[in-house]
């Protein structure tokens, strides 16, 4: 009997997440301001993580734009059409990780959420790698994302990874998250914010506006 190729697709579920490496000089510009900050940020968290500080995030401007510029590019394709969305971040914070110490799940307000590491110790990612080798769940540091409570049959409801200084993950802010604690006496740092599409009422400044008109209109030239 001939054989004969059959054609056939699958179709593509879930959200955008998009993960890319961050410029060198954003991730120290973004370590100096979060070593300088003692404005403590943590009421508004849902770590149990003791430094928790605020950042300014319209010092950063330029590096967000970068940043929102390439999920616009992934997102186009992913949603099978042209993007062009303006966000603006609206709170940015540091968290200094240490030992025992985590995320438990999790989702944010806004439009977007992201977090950019500036620093992954090797022994917080040694710890994580000696677990690998005799379990097949998500290790000490790692950050995992999840659509469900727990896997479903023939599907993928949830992914992991163990991150790299430089790391930087973009995704909608609606979905879940954690991060796993570990055992390592050192401190993981890693930057998070909320983003919004559109302009909250409590950034109707002059400056804020000028700021979102600017942007919109050098992308329709």
């Amino acid at each position: 009997m001939e054989s004969k190729n059959i054609e056939y697709r699958t179709l593509k579920w879930g959200p955008c997440v998009v993960q890319f490496k961050a410029d060198d000089e954003f991730i120290e510009s973004l370590l100096a301001d979060a070593e300088q900050s003692s404005v403590s940020y943590g009421k508004h968290l849902a770590g149990h993580i003791k430094k928790e500080v605020k950042l300014d995030a319209v010092k950063h401007k330029k590096h967000f734009d970068k940043m929102f510029a390439i999920y616009n590019h992934a997102l186009g394709p992913w949603l099978g059409k042209e993007e062009k969305n303006t966000f603006l971040v609206t709170d940015l914070w540091c968290n200094f990780q240490k030992a025992n110490e985590f995320n438990p799940p999790h989702d944010h307000s806004g439009t977007l959420s992201f977090v950019i590491y500036l620093k992954v110790p090797e022994l917080m990612q040694k710890e994580c790698i000696e677990h690998q080798k005799v379990k097949t769940s998500a290790g000490p540091g790692c950050i995992s994302f999840f659509l469900a409570d727990s896997d479903k049959k023939n599907s993928i409801t949830q992914n992991s990874f163990l991150p790299v200084t430089g790391d930087c993950f973009i995704f909608p802010a609606w979905l879940k998250h954690w991060v796993y604690p570990f055992k390592s006496d050192c401190t993981r740092i890693s930057v998070s914010g909320n983003v919004v599409d559109n302009i909250p009422l409590n950034l109707m400044s002059n400056k804020g506006i000028q700021s979102v008109l600017e942007d919109i209109r050098k992308k329709d030239q």
